[in-house]
């Protein structure tokens, strides 16, 4: 400890009293400083006294007499832990002392993010643990750490969202997990974490943000029918059924309950109910749909029907306007 911090200190204990009514100011009110930044404070009084700051780290003034305004500074700040203090002295009021809250920040070197014990795809309902990592950071507990996904259609979605309650103020590495049991929804999805360096309104605004490469997410998950349980095909047309899952399932169709293959060209004998036995390595499903073929006849005589409702409606109207 430099002799002048010793002086001062031996000063104040040999002159306890508090001062009842302390005039002194510290401003900023806080100060948040990038590490290797310069950084100053600013110390004044309502009257005219002996002052002097105190602190680990730039110039130290102790007791400098008849003045009412004091400033610490310092070229590039390297102190962690840093707590400048700014005291008044004197004779009928005793010591005065206020502290300049300092915060010391660092932005990450890295932010990466994983699954603990496991590479590949990943399954349909099974329970993964994703880590990102913060490397190099400091102070961490205003770090926010948020995993997210962006959809193939680039929507992002919150997953989580955690903060640390740690007074740590040194640069730490730290790991945040989210357990994560994905769906069939989240194949080919993209999974990423972000930090944010939130230091309040007295930090960088807005907060810096660093975010992860994303992981490629593939979703191995059990066969998935979209087609409705009723279906109506135009005779001619050939019958479909959507069939989704990963891997690519097979699909096997029935009637009656012998396999066929789908029908390409639908005719009346074709209408009834099929199943679909749809099976991966995941899993299978089942669907049944119910099949109505329209005729071309049918549809022709809707169209006619149309036109001529369309013909009688034209010649109401054109006698309507005769007759007035």
């Amino acid at each position: 400890m430099h002799t002048h911090t010793l002086l001062l200190l031996l000063l104040l204990l040999l002159k306890p009293g508090v001062c009842e009514s302390c005039s002194l100011v510290v401003s900023p009110a806080g100060l948040v400083v990038k590490y290797g930044a310069p950084a100053s404070g600013y110390c004044t009084s309502d009257t005219v006294t002996s002052m002097g700051w105190v602190t680990s780290q730039g110039e130290s003034q102790v007791f400098r007499p008849g003045v009412k305004e004091l400033t610490w500074r310092v070229d590039s700040l390297t102190d962690w832990n840093i707590k400048p203090q700014c005291f008044e002295m004197s004779e009928e009021g005793g010591q005065c002392v206020r502290v300049l809250n300092v915060t010391v920040y660092k932005l990450p070197d890295r932010v990466s993010i994983r699954y603990l014990n496991h590479s590949g795809p990943v399954v349909e309902g099974h329970q993964y643990s994703l880590h990102c990592v913060v490397q190099n950071t400091a102070p961490i507990e205003h770090l926010r750490v948020t995993f997210f996904k962006v959809s193939t259609n680039g929507e992002q979605t919150v997953l989580y969202t955690q903060q640390l309650n740690n007074d740590i103020r040194e640069p730490v590495n730290e790991s945040f997990s989210l357990q994560f049991s994905p769906t069939s929804v989240d194949d080919r999805a993209q999974m990423c974490c972000s930090a944010m360096l939130d230091l309040g309104p007295q930090g960088p605004q807005p907060p810096p943000v660093m975010e992860s490469e994303c992981l490629n997410t593939t979703v191995h998950f059990a066969p998935e029918f979209s087609c409705s349980a009723k279906l109506q095909v135009r005779a001619g047309e050939g019958l479909t059924c959507d069939v989704r899952g990963n891997p690519l399932p097979s699909v096997t169709w029935l009637r009656d309950g012998k396999m066929l293959t789908p029908p390409t060209h639908l005719s009346r004998e074709d209408a009834g109910n099929y199943t679909l036995m749809a099976l991966n390595r995941i899993g299978k499903a089942n669907h049944t749909v119910e099949v109505e073929v329209l005729h071309d006849r049918a549809a022709r005589g809707a169209s006619c029907q149309a036109a001529g409702s369309a013909t009688v409606a034209l010649l109401l109207h054109q006698l309507i306007h005769w007759l007035y």
